[in-house]
């Protein structure tokens, strides 16, 4: 019986980067404030925090690194990307940032939330326009499209 692993597959096309990046630490007002309160103690904590945390998108998936000295790496395909959902605090929102949330079809971990980002709204533009064309691609349809 041949091995299904030394079979030939159809070439993936290169992956083109859209965004790469960290969040931010300090990304709202009330973190600002409690860093203050605690003489820089909170804004070393979440700067380390976000420092473990790093994010790369690209036109096929989604690729989460968390951690610094044992690195966690969650890679999310697009076409698993069920729906998009941006979220801008008012304490967030004041600085320039939001949070996108990232539900898919993955079944380690089918909320992905990246927090600290400028311009979120922007952002999930373009990725649900990576993740329409990762569908057709692929052929996924919902229930409701079939």
């Amino acid at each position: 019986m041949p091995d299904p692993l030394s079979q030939p597959t159809a070439p993936l096309a290169p992956e083109q980067l859209i965004l790469e990046g960290r969040p931010a630490a300090l990304d709202s007002l009330g973190r600002w404030l409690f860093a203050v309160l605690t003489l820089g103690i909170a804004a070393l904590y979440w700067w380390l925090q976000a420092a473990g945390n790093r994010f790369r998108i690209t036109d096929q998936r989604l690729v989460l690194k968390t951690g610094l000295l044992t690195i966690r790496t969650d890679y999310i395909e697009l076409y698993r990307v069920t729906d998009l959902l941006v979220e801008e605090p008012l304490t967030e929102r004041l600085l320039g940032y939001g949070r996108l949330v990232v539900v898919s079809s993955d079944r380690t971990d089918p909320r992905a939330v990246l927090r600290g980002l400028r311009n979120p709204e922007q952002i999930a533009d373009k990725l649900r326009g990576c993740v329409e064309t990762q569908k057709r691609a692929r052929r996924v349809t919902t229930i409701g499209e079939a």
